[in-house]
C-alpha cells in the first residue's frame, strides 16, 4: 500500500507538471494569435483573462493523454535512473507490479478526463462562442448582402432542414431563413422562406415577411404572411454551435439530437460516433499507462531504459494519430462508427499487452 501511494504520487506530480507546462505553452501561442482581436473588442485585461479561462479546458482536454503517457514513462524512467527499480527487484517485486499499482490512478484520471471533455469543455465552448460573437465589433454590420460576414448555417431536425444565411446577437436574430419541412418519408412537403427571425422568451421564433409554399398529392399552394410563429428544436445556442463546428457537443446534447429534441447539422450516425468517442476518454489514460510500461523493464546500465522511453513516446503519439484518422474516417462514413471509435484502442491495448508479456518473459 505504501509503495502504491508512493508510485501514484510520483506519477501524479510528474503528470501535473507536464500538463501545466504544455497547457501554458499552447495557451501562450493561442493568446498571441488572438491578442489583436481581443484588443479590437475593447475588453482590456479582463478580455485576456476571460479568453484564457474559457480556452483552457479545451486545451487541457487535448493534452491529458500525452501528459498521462509522459507522467507514467518519466516515473518509470526516474525509478530506473535512481536504482529504485533494482531495489524493487531485490525485494521480490517485478517491474510490472509497479505498473499494476498505477492502474487505480489512471482509472481516476480517466473519469476526470471524461468529465472534463464531456461536461466542462462543451459548456466553456458555448460561453466562449457567445461572448466572442457578442463582442465582435463588426457584428452589427452583418446582413445577408455582406457575404464576408454572413456565415451560412444549415441545421436539421427530425422533420425539417433549415438554412440560415446570417445570424447575430448571440444567435437570437437570424437573416434569410428557409425551412424545408419533411414528411414521414423524408420528402419535402413544405417550404417556408422568411426575411428574418427573432427569438422569443417563450421558446419560439417569430418569422417576418414570410412566403409559404405547401405541396401535397392533390396540388400546391403559395401564400405570403407578414409574420408567423415558429416552434422548433432550434435554439440560439444551437445556431452558434452549428456556425462553429469546432464547438464540442456533450453526450447528452448528442442524445437530444438523435431523439429529435435538438437541432444538429449531421445525421444520427455522426452523433452516435460522438457519444462513443466521449466514452473512449475513460480508457485512454489506461492505454497510455500500458504503452509506458516497457520503460519499467529497462536497465540503466544497458541503456534499454532510454530506448524503451523513446519507444513508449512514439507508440503514444502513434495511438493519438491513428485514433484521429479513424475518427475522421468515421465522421465521413468511410468506416463503421464502432470501428472508428474503438479499433485504435483495441489494437494498441492488444499490442501493448503483448509487448508487456514478452518483456516480462
Amino acid at each position: 500500500m505504501i509503495l502504491s501511494r508512493y508510485l501514484s504520487r510520483q506519477m501524479a506530480i510528474k503528470m501535473f507538471w507536464v500538463l501545466l507546462a504544455f497547457t501554458a505553452l499552447m495557451q501562450l501561442i493561442d493568446l498571441l494569435g488572438a491578442s489583436t482581436e481581443i484588443i479590437e473588442r475593447g475588453e482590456g485585461v479582463f478580455g485576456f483573462l476571460k479568453y484564457i479561462t474559457l480556452r483552457m479546458p479545451v486545451t487541457m482536454s487535448h493534452l491529458v493523454p500525452i501528459s498521462t503517457l509522459l507522467g507514467a514513462a518519466l516515473t518509470f524512467y526516474s525509478l530506473a535512473q535512481n536504482s529504485e527499480m533494482i531495489a524493487l527487484r531485490g525485494s521480490g517485486q517485478t517491474p510490472y507490479r509497479a505498473v499494476f499499482m498505477l492502474v487505480p490512478l489512471t482509472l481516476f484520471i480517466g473519469i476526470a478526463y471524461f468529465f472534463l471533455a464531456d461536461q466542462i469543455v462543451p459548456r466553456a465552448d458555448k460561453i466562449f462562442v457567445s461572448w466572442w460573437e457578442q463582442t465582435d465589433p463588426d457584428a452589427t454590420d452583418i446582413t445577408v448582402d455582406h457575404e464576408e460576414t454572413a456565415d451560412e448555417v444549415w441545421a436539421r431536425t427530425t422533420y425539417s432542414v433549415i438554412r440560415i444565411k446570417a445570424h447575430y446577437n448571440g444567435g437570437r436574430d437570424l437573416e434569410g431563413v428557409t425551412i424545408y419541412s419533411l414528411d414521414k418519408d423524408q420528402q419535402v412537403s413544405e417550404r417556408i422562406a422568411a426575411k428574418n427571425a427573432q427569438w422569443q422568451d417563450d421558446g419560439s421564433w417569430v418569422l417576418n415577411n414570410v412566403d409559404r409554399y405547401i405541396g401535397n398529392d392533390g396540388g400546391a399552394s403559395t401564400f405570403s404572411m407578414s409574420a408567423m410563429s415558429w416552434h422548433t428544436a432550434l435554439r440560439p445556442s444551437t445556431v452558434l454551435e452549428l456556425a462553429n463546428p469546432e464547438v464540442t457537443i456533450s453526450t447528452s446534447g448528442s442524445r437530444k439530437v438523435i431523439r429529435g429534441n435538438a437541432a444538429g447539422s449531421r445525421g444520427g450516425d455522426y452523433y452516435q460516433l460522438q457519444i462513443q468517442k466521449a466514452y473512449l476518454t475513460l480508457f485512454v489514460p489506461l492505454i497510455m499507462l500500458l504503452l509506458a510500461a516497457p520503460v519499467a523493464a529497462g536497465l540503466r546500465r544497458s541503456g534499454t531504459t532510454t530506448r524503451y522511453l523513446g519507444f513508449s513516446i512514439i507508440a503514444g503519439f502513434s495511438f493519438l494519430l491513428l485514433d484521429g484518422i479513424l475518427l475522421s474516417l468515421g465522421q465521413a462514413h468511410i468506416v463503421p462508427s464502432f470501428a472508428a471509435a474503438w479499433a485504435t484502442t483495441i489494437l494498441f491495448a492488444t499490442g501493448g499487452s503483448w509487448v508487456l508479456l514478452r518483456l516480462e518473459n
